[in-house]
């Protein structure tokens, strides 16, 4: 009986308790502190200490969820950071706030007048924002495009701000693009990277993106010193986040040559722990070093690209030549990598920057020995294999001379031809009008033997080839294989092309760009995807043509889908939305679907004594699916067209 009271008691005790907390919650005091909550800073007005969209990262815990989300939740009131598009809050007739420094991600768009900037991984503000930061883009300051003829400046800017209208226009030029040409001027790349800074240092968000995003720089970076600031950025980085040896093992796999700084890293784990050295480990470690190549092949060591089929071979020969795996010891001296922000507002903000210790391997190269006799047998092995592939080919073609001609020494023009001139080259019998499926099979073998890959793709199932048709070299350091969501977008792509009739990179590359909101494409996919411009600007085919042999492979509910889809894709962008109903009409008529306006068309124009509902009136429809579940819909169906894979 005694338990029973007190268990009564303690209840209603809890019970006034909770009703308290919730009292001083409502009334905006803090139960736990006897001071109030503060007042918002007014809007307009700088505070001197930010409060972040999200906490700081304060443990290795943390790191799993606050690092690789590719946005932060947008910040409510007058907090001097938000996050979110520009785009996205003209299209719901909102206003940012000029004081507001905003972040816009992957998922997101900035809008400069008529000019959609996909993915820029950079700030952004409507108005001189009141905190000071170089890479912001204004998106009310002025801003003059390039175009033919446009002599283009020479000098630097040392921030969004201090450009020229022109320089404004190429830099955003370059954003939009994807970041895979290399930049025009040293500032550009130099601008980017404060925006990453902040966004590492001081927001403390989207480790993971900065890392992967000043990793894929790397390769388009021509100037040394700042090469190796992206080196330190990304070395220091990815210390200061832990990242796993799967993330730093699949960043590797994307470049030839990895800074070795970072190899360090991934052998770091493996020193006086007793434990070898895995083949993976170790095939990236030869197949990147630049010093260990050379210090096991000579000065003209050849460059190999990432395979699956070539890691296996050289597993077998790793673990026979060094006893089942490399064991390592930890290196008597280290190397301490400490990191300055070169954003000129960063740089009193030294606590995230401190030196962390990296063992030095590359110190003493005798370690490796072992490891550099198996990779000498496994690079003499490829050269029979290629030199025999080659030989099978039936008085093999002089190549070399045929690329040669296509473009002049010194000359950065694509390799561009038609399937004429390679059967020609190849002898083939052109006396049918359509390129058969086995010989379109050998020119992507002989063309693979000769380090190129052929674009478009020559594999979709029931289209027709044609010897006029125009083709493109690219050569095979981006890898041999195509996932499917690069096959999809890369038909998706030139199918839009010919819808649109575009003609120019003003309506190719934002079409381009959107893709990635879809399907997962790596930056490689997107060098494909915008090599494209050259065989599909102008179209040479009309939409009917695609829309033959796509009804051949899917049925009326799929095609009904994939109508959907390019409606509402295209519905997007500006010069597409004024002309919806031709495009539209132009849709079914490809895909052999009647010309209907969809059910959310109807009501929106019913008659006018009718009242919509909040929610149909709503632009935001109920339950929408998102982009990226759209695009794993439309890689089912279109499926069967890459069904090879």
């Amino acid at each position: 009986m005694f338990y029973l009271v007190l268990g009564l008691v303690v209840a209603v005790a809890v019970g006034a308790l909770l009703k308290q907390k919730q009292k001083s919650t409502a009334s905006g005091t803090n139960p736990d502190s006897p001071e109030p909550a503060t007042e918002p800073t007014p809007e307009g007005e700088q505070n001197a200490n930010p409060v972040l969209a999200a906490k700081p990262i304060s443990s290795p815990k943390a790191v799993a969820t606050a690092t690789y989300s590719t946005a932060a939740p947008a910040a409510e009131g007058s907090q001097p950071y938000a996050f979110s598009s520009s785009s996205d809050e003209k299209s719901k007739g909102g206003k940012a706030s000029a004081t507001l420094l905003r972040w816009c991600s992957r998922s997101h768009a900035i809008q400069v007048g008529n000019f959609v900037v996909q993915s820029p991984v950079t700030y952004w503000s409507n108005g001189p924002s009141s905190t000071e930061e170089p890479s912001c883009i204004d998106i009310t300051l002025p801003v003059e495009f390039p175009e033919e003829g446009t002599e283009l400046p020479s000098e630097g800017a040392v921030s969004y701000k201090e450009m020229s209208p022109l320089q404004r226009g190429m830099y955003l030029t370059w954003l939009a693009g994807g970041r895979i040409q290399p930049p025009y001027h040293i500032c550009y790349p130099t601008i980017w990277l404060y925006g990453l800074e902040r966004r590492a240092m001081i927001d403390r968000l989207d480790l993971g993106l900065c890392i992967a995003e000043a990793f894929c720089m790397l390769p388009l970076i021509r100037w040394e010193a700042m090469r190796n600031t992206f080196i330190r950025f990304i070395t220091w980085m990815a210390v200061k986040i832990w990242l796993p040896e799967e993330e730093l093992l699949a960043l590797c796999k994307r470049l030839l040559t990895v800074p070795d700084e970072l190899l360090g890293m991934l052998l770091g784990s493996y020193a006086n722990s007793v434990l070898p050295v895995p083949a993976a480990v170790a095939f990236t470690l030869m197949r990147t070093s630049a010093r260990l190549r050379e210090a096991a092949l000579g000065p003209n060591a050849p460059q190999i690209a990432h395979s699956d089929a070539l890691l296996q071979q050289f597993t077998t020969l790793y673990r026979t030549a060094c006893s089942g795996g490399l064991i390592l010891e930890k290196p008597k001296n280290s190397l301490a990598i400490a990191y300055t922000p070169t954003n000129p507002t960063l740089a009193r903000s030294q606590k995230d920057s401190g030196p962390v210790e990296i063992p030095n391997f590359f110190e003493d190269l005798k370690v490796f020995q072992r490891l550099f006799n198996a990779w000498k047998e496994f690079v003499a092995n490829l050269t029979p294999r290629q030199e025999t592939a080659a030989e099978a080919l039936e008085e093999r073609p002089d190549f070399e001379a045929f690329i040669a001609g296509l473009r002049p020494e010194g000359s950065d023009a694509p390799l561009l031809s038609d399937l004429g001139a390679l059967g020609d080259l190849m002898k083939l019998d052109r006396s049918e009008e359509k390129v058969h499926g086995r010989i379109r099979k050998d020119m992507v073998d002989m063309a693979q033997v000769e380090g190129y890959q052929i674009l478009p793709d020559l594999g979709i199932s029931g289209r027709d080839y044609r010897w006029e048709d125009k083709i493109l070299f690219l050569p095979l350091e981006l890898g041999t294989a195509l996932s499917q969501d690069y096959c999809t977008a890369a038909f998706l792509l030139e199918f839009l092309c010919s819808l649109t009739g575009a003609r120019g990179q003003r309506v190719f590359q934002p079409m381009r760009q959107r893709l990635s909101d879809y399907f997962t494409l790596s930056t490689e996919d997107h060098i494909r995807l915008e090599a494209q411009q050259w065989i599909h600007l102008p179209a040479p085919y009309p939409p009917e043509f695609y829309g033959e042999f796509i009804q051949i492979w899917l049925q009326e509910e799929d095609r009904s889908t994939l109508r959907d889809f390019l409606i509402d894709f295209l519905s997007l962008f500006p010069d597409a939305q004024a002309r919806a109903d031709s495009l539209r009409t132009a849709i079914c008529a490809a895909l052999h679907l009647p010309d209907t306006p969809s059910a959310p068309q109807e009501k929106e124009t019913a008659s006018a004594g009718e009242e919509l509902t909040p929610e149909e009136a709503s632009p935001e429809k109920k339950n929408e699916p998102t982009p990226r579940e759209r695009g794993e819909k439309i890689l089912k169906i279109l499926e069967p067209l890459f069904g090879r894979r």
